[in-house]
């Protein structure tokens, strides 16, 4: 979406929050950002690296940033000033580098000053709360830290969700409470990570740099094991896919991504065919055979960044961000001949046919919100899977 498209709230936002952190560079530069070179342009090198390389935990979208690390390191070592120009730095490399769609102009401007706003405010209250002093009292300066960080997340989430309610008419809290409230811990575990590192090289020398990593591994693992039980909690256990609460909260992502951008993406909606007279025939563990066969088929023809999910029973959702309503019917004959070429073996050694019916619902052309484009979807389905069942009819006569 284009910068004169978007609502006029929205780009009275944008440029207010664009002002006002184009103000907080200028001011860092004049109070001691670059004055610590050999520390910053490493910081600023790892800044950009570890914004750009996320560390993927599961089979899920959910990624752990060093980048996080690195911003509280840098406020720790640096200061406001110098942790500003960190932050933007992180922040100009997350909205160029490793993405899926190139982002606007406005994006990135708006991007970069809210994470050094967001720095700025982090930086306040560290110093509110006494916890400046690098090699200060461990019991000062990790509450201090981690009240930093609370500063920062708050800051970054409200701003952002600030923009997307402005752009896609929704509640500000709505949209923070359900796209960034989960992000929460990054932050904080980032934080504490950056606290250890900073006081143990501080206090015991470059020989705690083991011990750091030692820390860093466990926290990884705790971590990990957090994230794998909430992909649990999201994951149908029968296909592996993600079930139907994983696919709500994506949509609704992808809705505001698409209103912000003006990128299309477009909803399908299959279901089997004969499904109930499989299960009746042969037996419901032939049916979750079948099932098997739809869910390998439709990740056989998935982009890196398309979602498909179980949505209930024998029906599957697809969402394909960046395709029209005529790209996704395409890719979703693509998917149907895929799964048709992988019939069900049955016992007796013949196989059965798998088919599935699909139908495409695109925005913002068919609804704008998750509920409306998945009706129109259902709704097409449906009347494809009642054309093919009249035309099999015709052809037996």
């Amino acid at each position: 979406m284009k910068f004169r498209d978007l609502p006029r709230a929205a780009r009275v936002f944008i440029v207010a929050v664009i002002a006002a952190g184009a103000a907080l560079a200028v001011w860092s530069a004049r109070h001691g950002a670059f004055d610590h070179l050999l520390m910053f342009l490493p910081l600023m090198a790892a800044a950009i690296i570890f914004n750009t390389v996320k560390i993927e935990l599961t089979g899920s979208s959910s990624t752990f940033s060093i980048g996080y690390a690195v911003s509280f390191a840098s406020l720790l070592l640096l200061g406001s000033p110098g942790a500003i120009w960190i932050a933007i730095a992180g922040a100009w490399a997350q909205c160029s580098f490793n993405m899926k769609l190139r982002n606007p102009w406005y994006q990135t401007a708006f991007s970069v000053s809210v994470l050094a706003l967001s720095m700025g405010a982090a930086g306040v209250v560290l110093r509110w709360t006494g916890g400046k002093a690098v090699d200060g009292p461990a019991n000062i300066v990790i509450p201090s830290i981690m009240a930093a960080s609370l500063a920062y997340f708050l800051a970054n989430s409200l701003l952002m969700a600030t923009v997307i309610a402005l752009t896609t008419n929704r509640p500000p809290i709505q949209v923070w409470d359900r796209d960034f409230l989960w992000g929460a811990p990054n932050y904080f575990i980032g934080a504490l990570v950056a606290t250890v590192a900073v006081q143990s090289v501080s206090r015991f020398g470059v020989t705690s740099v083991i011990i750091l990593a030692a820390l860093l591994f466990l926290t990884f693992r705790l971590y990990n094991v957090y994230v794998r039980r909430l992909d649990e909690a999201l994951t149908d256990p029968l296909t592996r896919l993600p079930n139907r609460r994983s696919l709500a909260s994506h949509a609704e992502t992808e809705i505001a991504r698409a209103a912000r951008s003006g990128q299309p993406f477009a909803v399908v909606m299959a279901d089997v065919d004969r499904f109930k007279q499989i299960n009746d025939t042969y037996g419901h563990q032939k049916g979750d055979e079948v099932l098997g066969i739809i869910a390998d088929g439709f990740r056989r023809n998935l982009r890196p960044y398309d979602f498909c999910a179980r949505y209930a029973g024998d029906e599957f959702v697809l969402i394909l961000p960046g395709c029209t309503a005529e790209m996704a019917s395409q890719r979703a004959e693509t998917i149907a001949a895929t799964i048709a070429e992988s019939p069900l073996l049955l016992p007796n050694g013949d196989s059965s046919p798998v088919s599935v019916s699909l139908g495409v619902a695109a925005f913002p052309a068919d609804g704008r919100s998750y509920e409306d484009l998945l009706a129109v979807a259902d709704a097409r389905m449906y009347r494809r899977k009642a054309q093919e069942k009249q035309n099999t009819s015709g052809d037996r006569l």
